[in-house]
C-alpha cells in the first residue's frame, strides 16, 4: 500500500517539474537495482513489483507518454482479480490461509471458512476496481491520482466493512 502511495506521489511531482521522458528515466534508475537487488537474493517471489516498476519506468523513458505510467496500479489490479477469479473456478481459496498468518490473532475454523467462502465476493469487488482503474486511465492526472491513491482504499476498505458486517448479522464467530 505504501508502494502505490510512493509511485503516486513520485508520478505527480515527478511530472510537474519535468518531462514524462525524464520521469520514466528516474524510475526505471530507481526501480532497476532493485529488481536486480530481488534477483540477486533469489526472491522471485518480490521480483513482480520492481520488475513492473523498472518496465514501466523503461516503457515511459522511450515512449515518453504518461499514459504507460497510469497502467502499473490497473496491471497490480489484473493480478489481483485473476489470483481471486483462479480461487473461484478451480475451487482454491487462500484467503484463509493468508489471514492465520496474522501474528497474535487466533481464527476459529467458522469464521475461517466464513472468509473462505467470500472469494466470490471479493472477485466482483476486485472486478469493479479493475473497472475503475481502467476508467481513471483515460481522466486526467489528477483523478488518476486521486483514485489511486484514495479511492480505491475506500473502496476496498468498505467492501471490507460490509463483509465484517455481513459476518456479525449472519453470527459468526
Amino acid at each position: 500500500m505504501l508502494l502505490t502511495l510512493l509511485y503516486v506521489l513520485f508520478i505527480v511531482v515527478g511530472l510537474r517539474f519535468f518531462e514524462p521522458h525524464v520521469v520514466g528515466m528516474a524510475l526505471f534508475t530507481l526501480a532497476a537495482p532493485w529488481t536486480l537487488y530481488e534477483l540477486i537474493r533469489n526472491r522471485f517471489k518480490n521480483i513482480l513489483v520492481p520488475l513492473a516498476a523498472t518496465t514501466v519506468g523503461f516503457l515511459v523513458w522511450f515512449l515518453d507518454s504518461v499514459l504507460v505510467f497510469k497502467i502499473l496500479p490497473v496491471l497490480i489490479t489484473l493480478l489481483f482479480f485473476v489470483k481471486f477469479a483462479e480461487a473461484v473456478i478451480f475451487q482454491r481459496p487462500f484467503l484463509a490461509t493468508m489471514v492465520q498468518k496474522t501474528p497474535k490473532m487466533v481464527w476459529s475454523e467458522e469464521k475461517l471458512a466464513f472468509i473462505d467462502s467470500a472469494h466470490s465476493y471479493w472477485l466482483i469487488v476486485t472486478g469493479i476496481n479493475l473497472l475503475l482503474q481502467i476508467a481513471v486511465l483515460f481522466a486526467s492526472l489528477k483523478i488518476w491520482a486521486l483514485y489511486t491513491t484514495v479511492g480505491w482504499y475506500l473502496l476496498f476498505g468498505g467492501a471490507l466493512l460490509l463483509q465484517i458486517i455481513y459476518g456479525k448479522v449472519r453470527g459468526v464467530k
